[in-house]
């Protein structure tokens, strides 16, 4: 896509892996792996993280590689206490955790349909 002159924007939770492989336009998110654009059914925490890296976008040097780090927390607090859940789900095979976001979903609903309007984008051009 790039190549054919259609930039992007990523947006990871992981600054190891996107500093060796350099995407252009990288936003960091320091949320746990899977969240890249911020908590499950967060919607307006969602929308402000999406909005903020597409308004960064622009800033992004060609010439220059860089990470821009978007300003959210996980917690409130800035306790990083998400850390160690994320630890616990590799060690125990995250079981637990994979039932409660299956619970979730099925008390939130996991279809879009009927819900288009909620993630419409709207175009500027």
């Amino acid at each position: 896509m790039e190549a054919r002159g259609l930039p992007t924007l990523m947006i990871s939770t992981l600054w190891e892996i996107s500093e060796a492989n350099k995407p252009p336009r990288t936003c960091f998110l320091d949320f746990p792996l899977g969240c890249p654009a911020g908590k499950p059914h967060q919607i307006e925490q969602q929308r402000e993280i999406l909005r903020t890296a597409l308004k960064l976008a622009p800033q992004f040097d060609p010439e220059h590689w860089e990470i821009k780090t978007l300003p959210f927390q996980w917690s409130a607090d800035g306790s990083r206490a998400w850390e160690e859940e994320v630890r616990q789900l590799y060690l125990n095979g995250g079981f637990a955790m994979a039932k409660s976001h299956i619970d979730a979903h099925r008390q939130k609903g996991d279809s879009l349909a009927g819900r288009e309007r909620e993630f419409a984008i709207k175009c500027n051009c």
